[in-house]
């Protein structure tokens, strides 16, 4: 239900795209800092940004109701976090309740995005959420679609760039993605969700030095992302101690009681 909603947004979003674009209201400049400062923490991709990036979020929409895009904003966070429990859910033997959560967030998040379509489709936040989902949601032909037609109302956007390099890996094997995620990575060192994606594909491929890597670089971008600390941990525990259980030979004596030894008397030699 919720890609095929996906679709319907995207195809009353292209056409208008193309159309005349119109200034939007000035926003107040409170509102606009609060979304300036939650923009500047997206990236940073740890589960404490996103949540802070998402309240400032709100804040910015409840400060000024005209600044839709904080509302557009807040999607393309939600669709990020849906993304990140979908693909943690994917690694745990029971991460049914988080997968569940997940689809739960993103569904929320296009409902919100839903209206914006209608009545801001020529808004480059409005698209870029939209692109994103489709990305994430591995839809590639869409996802081009989009991006391309909104950079053409909005100029370059690197979470568009995102989209695109996301639309095209739903299906990706290891030794295709990788390349294409280092390069990426390299181009686009501040968007650290491409590096767990990349530490993700290593693991999967048995390059456990080249995920250590990946995910060393983002660490020292952003000593804090939980998901990076949480692979990382994985990846370097020791592994599974396996008892085997030796059995007694035939003939051997039966097993003894456990005592101690006898002591020597109290002042003996």
């Amino acid at each position: 239900m919720a890609a095929r909603l996906g679709g319907l947004l995207a195809l009353a979003l292209l056409p208008v795209l193309a159309g005349s674009a119109t200034a939007p209201p000035v926003p107040d400049p409170g509102a606009a800092s609060l979304r300036a400062e939650a923009l500047a923490l997206v990236p940073r991709d740890d589960a404490a940004s996103l949540e802070r990036a998402d309240r400032l979020l709100a804040e910015a929409a409840q400060k000024d109701p005209r600044l839709y895009q904080a509302r557009a904003d807040r999607a393309l966070v939600a669709f990020l976090v849906a993304a990140a429990r979908r693909d943690e859910a994917a690694r745990l033997p029971d991460g049914d309740a988080l997968a569940r959560s997940g689809r739960e967030l993103r569904e929320q998040a296009l409902d919100s995005l839903r209206p914006l379509v209608r009545e801001h489709p020529r808004d480059p936040s409005v698209a870029r959420a939209l692109a994103v989902y489709y990305g994430l949601d591995g839809r590639e032909v869409e996802t081009a679609a989009l991006a391309a037609t909104a950079r053409a109302a909005g100029g370059p956007d690197p979470w568009l760039d995102f989209a695109e390099l996301a639309g095209g890996l739903a299906d990706a094997r290891p030794d295709a993605a990788i390349p294409r995620l280092a390069a990426f990575s390299a181009s686009h060192p501040g968007l650290l969700r491409a590096l767990v994606m990349l530490a993700r594909f290593q693991v999967d491929a048995g390059q456990a030095e080249g995920a250590l890597a990946a995910l060393d670089d983002l660490l020292a971008a952003n000593p804090e992302h939980d998901g990076a600390l949480d692979l990382k941990a994985r990846l370097l525990a020791p592994p599974a101690v396996n008892l085997v259980v030796v059995p007694a030979p035939p003939g051997a004596p039966p097993p003894r009681p456990w005592s101690t030894l006898p002591r020597k008397p109290s002042g003996a030699p």
